[in-house]
């Protein structure tokens, strides 16, 4: 079993079975949902897809994201807290402070990061998997 972080692309484009979403990145997914891996799934994540969805960028209910996250016990909700903080203060080669949050929690718990952001494959702070 694998663990890894979802970033917003990703999981808002898994749940609206979006094109853009790699086929690695969907296997992961569908793995999880069949108990193989787990998923972190960053509270900025959520509070990104919410906006997201309200500036009307994706077609998708905000309610689902929550339940299809909340419904799956191979999903595991991250929230910001102190512990993330101190880690996001460590890591200077993202400069996206979203991203660096995201990446301070996939350090934290030892996992691959789910996203396509160059930027962030580029700076090597976490494997990525796309």
């Amino acid at each position: 079993m694998a663990n890894y972080v979802a970033d917003t692309h990703a999981l808002l484009w898994y749940l609206t079975d979006d094109d853009r979403l790699s086929k690695d990145a969907n296997l992961i997914f569908e793995e999880t949902e069949r108990g193989e891996h787990l998923i972190f799934v960053p509270t900025i994540v959520l509070v990104e897809s919410l906006d997201v969805i309200e500036k009307k960028r994706v077609a998708y209910d905000f309610d689902l994201v929550l339940q299809s996250i909340q419904d799956n016990e191979n999903y595991i909700i991250w929230d910001l807290d102190l512990e993330v903080v101190t880690k996001v203060v460590k890591i200077r080669n993202v400069p996206e402070l979203h991203d660096r949050i995201i990446v301070a929690i996939a350090r934290l718990c030892d996992a691959g990061l789910i996203t396509k952001d160059g930027e962030i494959t580029e700076a090597k702070e976490v494997k990525t998997k796309w």
